[in-house]
């Protein structure tokens, strides 16, 4: 993924978690996971930098949605938690061209559910 594709999903982000008056981290990350572009609101935790981009290497490398992973430990399926550097939480979505996953969005800063449809509405728009 190129940094003039990612920039427009990032801006969109934090676009729309500023209309919700969240402040938020958000990273692009292309297919194999490697930062490609990482923008942060003023005020947003520190502890979001990171979690952004884990979350968007997680849904980079799993190809799905970081929340389908949450869930699934949620029901019981343990071994989720014992995969090396990965973040089962909402807020990373998969970034697909032509059916393929090309990269990926990660965004924290607000509660899961709230960072899992911002960053589904950014990667949707």
């Amino acid at each position: 993924m190129r940094l003039d594709a990612a920039l427009p999903y990032i801006d969109r982000a934090l676009e729309l978690a500023r209309a919700r008056n969240v402040r938020v981290a958000v990273a692009v990350v292309d297919a194999a996971g490697h930062l490609v572009a990482f923008k942060k609101d003023d005020g947003t935790q520190l502890g979001s930098i990171e979690l952004a981009l884990m979350k968007a290497r997680t849904s980079a490398l799993f190809l799905r949605p970081t929340e389908d992973m949450e869930k699934a430990l949620h029901e019981g399926k343990s071994m989720i938690a014992t995969l090396p550097n990965v973040l089962p939480a909402g807020g990373g979505i998969p970034i697909t061209r032509d059916g393929a996953v090309i990269g990926a969005l990660g965004l924290s800063g607000g509660e899961g559910e709230t960072d899992a449809r911002l960053a589904e509405a950014a990667v949707r728009n």
